[in-house]
């Protein structure tokens, strides 16, 4: 296995054949850090042909849903970003994302004020 980072437990584990070993770390992991299954995702994307726009609208989603957050008193639940995802731009127009981890994003966001125009994903495949 060629890799940059041989001494990584999925790296160490996966020439082993250890699933369980490799199983017990990313749980423990996932738990440490919020991620499924122990907290659920939500993948907001916003897009516009105007860069400034598309920055200023996830910055404005991204500042309500902090607030939400902390009127709520939920420190279980953050967001990551807003950030340009890994496409940042598709078919000339600039994308920005929002990563929701909450126990149940799709109630937490019925709360919250969403302009036209985002894509909501509860419980998204990728988060690229």
């Amino acid at each position: 296995v060629q890799t940059y980072h041989p001494n990584h437990y999925a790296i160490a584990a996966a020439a082993a054949h250890d699933y369980a070993g490799f199983a017990a770390q990313e749980l423990a992991f996932r738990r440490e850090q919020g991620y499924p299954p122990y907290r659920r995702l939500a993948k907001l994307v916003y897009e516009d042909a105007s860069p400034t726009r598309a920055q200023s609208e996830a910055e404005g989603l991204a500042a309500a849903v902090r607030a939400a957050l902390a009127r709520r008193g939920l420190p279980e639940s953050d967001l990551i970003g807003p950030a340009p995802p890994f496409f940042a731009r598709l078919r000339d127009r600039y994308r920005w994302q929002i990563i929701l981890r909450h126990a149940d994003p799709a109630e937490f966001l019925r709360a919250i004020k969403i302009h036209r125009g985002w894509r909501v994903d509860v419980a998204p495949v990728s988060v690229l």
